[in-house]
């Protein structure tokens, strides 16, 4: 019988020293952008720790209400990219790693003058839906539009341009994510905090309006994205400048194709995260929205904490994938998970036991929070925490359909399990349906796709660029 000939030693040995040093790589890279993403998220919390009880303070109530529910309504401006963001990382990395450069200009150019046209159509959209619906605002915000009218128009206004922009300027962020430049992002995103910060204070004290809260926040992330991108094109990769003659149809259809099912999943977040809140806010009424409001913001804002690992965790994973380096991989998932759910289970302890207490401190006394709301809320972060480690593990493996469509089932049962809930509970009723929806579905859901997909044998293939590798995010929109 013949056997095969082993593989000479010299051979085993390179392949092992290929693996260290790339291994040293993505360690180094995964631990720049953790400590730089310390001090911008730093940073952050700070400006969102002012942020939030200036807000509340100088806004009021409702008007603190009404900005959440814009700011919640408006955000799904971001779906216009189709996914192009995580899907343009996803195809940039994989043509970095084979050392295709012309590829990575190709994909590039076609994602930058999609996302030109996207933000085109998107803000003709907003003037003719603003034109046909600008007499039936109540619709959406209720019965305080009467009051604050003027302000609520020029704040749609405002976060829909910057969103707009966004749309664009997402590009530099992506492709820096690719090429595991992370740290940058996080330099940019420190200083649009620190422009953000300084803006607050000025319209806390001169400005208390809806519509200066949003170009304060707004506009200092916008301006700080497209400086990133105006960086990364002039002076880090200028071979990445779009032109149209790069642009190519078949690879525009690779890159949608990837692109379309991370869509799927953003959709499902913000099913989760922000439709969730304007249906709360329909049936309760904004000012008693805002409890609610300001202990999710919190959440969100503490669950920045596990960003810093995870965000620049799943392009190493796509790195380790391509090369085939499993037990990396695991050993990164292990660590991951250990981290995220000790991180969430303290603080889902310290919700529950002390935030009716501390919250109205923070955010003010007219912030009252039923101690069952925070104990929900508490338990939400920890299910939520859990969910987002798997999602993305399975988003650095190429492994998204699934869990977008998982996700994407979870969002619904948000909302259809929040509809039966609100009316006898409230806002309390919503946090029950995070829970529920959560355990359900993703909480049992994600973890077997992904014991199912460590289990059969690494497919490097299923890293290619034509499968649709994306996957789901925090909801991160800023809400002072």
């Amino acid at each position: 019988m013949n056997r095969p000939l082993p593989e000479p030693v010299d051979a085993v040995l390179d392949a092992d020293d290929v693996h260290a040093e790339r291994r040293a790589f993505r360690a180094g890279r995964v631990r720049l952008a953790f400590f730089t993403s310390a001090g911008s998220k730093a940073l952050g919390l700070l400006v969102q720790f002012l942020a939030v009880p200036l807000a509340v303070r100088s806004l009021g109530p409702e008007r603190f209400g009404l900005y959440t529910m814009l700011v919640s309504a408006l955000v799904w401006i971001d779906l216009g990219r189709l996914g192009i963001g995580p899907g343009l990382t996803r195809e940039l990395a994989l043509a970095w790693n084979r050392d295709e450069r012309e590829r990575e200009r190709t994909i590039f150019s076609n994602a930058m003058f999609f996302l030109f046209g996207m933000a085109g159509l998107i803000g003709i959209a907003l003037l003719l839906g603003y034109h046909a619906g600008a007499a039936h605002l109540d619709v959406v915000f209720g019965p305080s539009v009467e009051r604050y009218r003027g302000e609520i128009v020029a704040g749609i206004a405002v976060v829909g341009l910057f969103l707009v922009a966004q749309v664009i300027f997402s590009a530099g962020e992506a492709a820096r994510s690719a090429y595991q430049d992370d740290f940058i992002n996080n330099l940019m995103n420190a200083l649009a905090n620190l422009a953000s910060l300084l803006l607050v204070f000025w319209v806390a004290l001169w400005m208390p309006t809806i519509w200066a809260f949003a170009l304060a926040v707004f506009g200092a992330i916008a301006l700080g994205k497209g400086v990133n991108l105006a960086l990364l094109l002039t002076r880090s990769r200028p071979y990445l400048f779009p032109r149209w003659r790069f642009v190519d149809r078949g690879s525009f259809r690779l890159l949608l194709g990837s692109s379309i099912a991370f869509w799927v999943a953003q959709v499902a977040v913000l099913l989760m995260h922000n439709l969730s809140l304007v249906q709360l806010g329909q049936s309760v009424g904004a000012q008693a929205l805002t409890p609610f409001a300001v202990v999710f913001r919190l959440l969100q804002l503490l669950s920045t904490a596990v960003l810093m690992i995870s965000m620049p965790l799943w392009p190493a994973i796509t790195d380790a994938a391509v090369r085939g380096d499993r037990e990396w991989i695991v050993a990164s998932y292990r660590r991951l998970v250990t981290m995220a759910l000790l991180f969430s289970g303290a603080v889902a302890i310290g919700i529950a036991l002390l935030g009716s207490t501390l919250i109205p401190l923070w955010a003010g006394a007219t912030v009252q929070v039923d101690p069952m709301l925070s104990a929900l809320l508490g338990a939400y972060f920890v299910i939520w925490m859990w969910n987002h480690c798997h999602s993305t593990v399975l988003f650095g493996l190429g492994r998204l359909w699934p869990v977008a469509w998982i996700m994407l089932v979870e969002g619904l049962a948000v909302l259809g399990l929040a509809m039966l809930l609100i009316p006898r509970y409230g806002a309390t009723g919503t946090a029950m349906a995070l829970c529920l929806a959560g355990v359900l579905v993703s909480g049992w859901l994600l973890p077997l796709v992904l014991r199912r997909t460590l289990a059969r044998p690494f497919d490097v293939s299923a890293t290619s660029s034509a499968a649709p590798p994306a996957g789901p995010t925090l909801s991160e929109e800023p809400i002072p």
